[in-house]
C-alpha cells in the first residue's frame, strides 16, 4: 500500500535536534488510524474549545479538521493513474499527509509564464495538529508542511513538469504559501469548487530558488 521513498529531516522544537523521517508515497491503514484517531481527537477538543471562546477554526488553526483522510485516502489509491498520496513518519507518528492530482482541469498552469502548461495540483496538505503553531500550546516538529511541498515539487520533476505545482489555500495557510514557500499569489476564485479560496502556483522560474533553499 505505500513505499518507503526517502528520509527527510524534521527539526524538532522540544530537543532543538533535528531528526530522520520516513516519506512514504502510498498511505496504510496504519496511517489512516492514526490521523481518525490521534488527530482527530486534538481537532474535536479544539473546536468545542474554539466555540466556547467564540474563536473560528481558523483562529485556531484548524480550518481542516473537517477533512475525511479515510474517504480520501481510498479515492487516491483507486485513481492511481490521476491521484497520488503521500505521508510523513516521525517519532512514532503520522506527521503529514499529501494527496496530489496528476490530471484533470485542476493540473493546467494559470501562470502567465507558462499558461496553461501541465502542473502537479496539490488537492489537500495536512500536518499533524500536535505540529502546529496557536493549535496547540507547545508545537513538536517543524518543517513538516515544507516536506511535503518538496515532494510535490519533485513529483512534478519527475512527470516532466519543470517542478510546477498549483494549489488552493485555506485562508490560514496563505502566508506560509506566499511568504515561507514564496508561491506566486494568483488570486481568489469566484465561482466553482474552490470559490473563495486563494490560488497559488510555484513558477518554473521559482522552482531552482525553492530547491536551492535550506528550509
Amino acid at each position: 500500500m505505500k513505499s518507503l521513498i526517502g528520509k527527510v529531516a524534521l527539526f524538532n522544537r522540544h530537543t532543538q535536534r533535528y531528526e530522520e523521517a520516513d516519506l512514504f508515497r502510498g498511505i496504510s491503514t496504519d496511517n489512516v488510524a492514526h490521523v481518525e484517531g490521534r488527530w482527530r481527537s486534538i481537532f474535536d477538543m479544539r473546536r468545542r474549545e474554539a466555540q466556547a471562546s467564540g474563536k473560528t477554526m481558523m483562529e485556531v488553526n484548524a480550518e481542516d479538521a473537517h477533512w475525511e483522510w479515510g474517504k480520501k485516502s481510498i479515492e487516491a489509491l483507486t485513481n492511481p493513474f490521476v491521484l497520488d498520496v503521500f505521508v510523513l513518519e516521525c517519532g512514532g507518528g503520522t506527521q503529514a499527509i499529501m494527496i496530489v492530482r496528476k490530471g484533470g482541469e485542476e493540473c493546467f498552469s494559470r501562470h502567465p509564464e507558462h499558461l496553461r502548461l501541465p502542473i502537479i495540483y496539490v488537492e489537500l496538505l495536512a500536518t499533524a495538529p500536535w505540529n502546529r503553531p496557536v493549535l496547540v500550546a507547545d508545537p513538536v516538529y517543524k518543517g513538516a508542511g515544507r516536506v511535503m511541498i518538496g515532494t510535490a515539487v519533485s513529483l512534478s520533476l519527475e512527470e516532466e513538469y519543470g517542478g510546477r505545482i498549483g494549489l488552493h489555500s485555506l485562508p490560514g495557510a496563505e502566508a506560509f504559501y506566499r511568504d515561507a514557500m514564496n508561491m506566486t499569489d494568483l488570486g481568489v476564485d469566484q465561482e466553482g469548487v474552490h470559490e473563495q479560496l486563494r490560488y497559488f502556483e510555484l513558477p518554473l522560474s521559482q522552482v531552482a530558488t525553492f530547491l536551492s533553499r535550506k528550509h
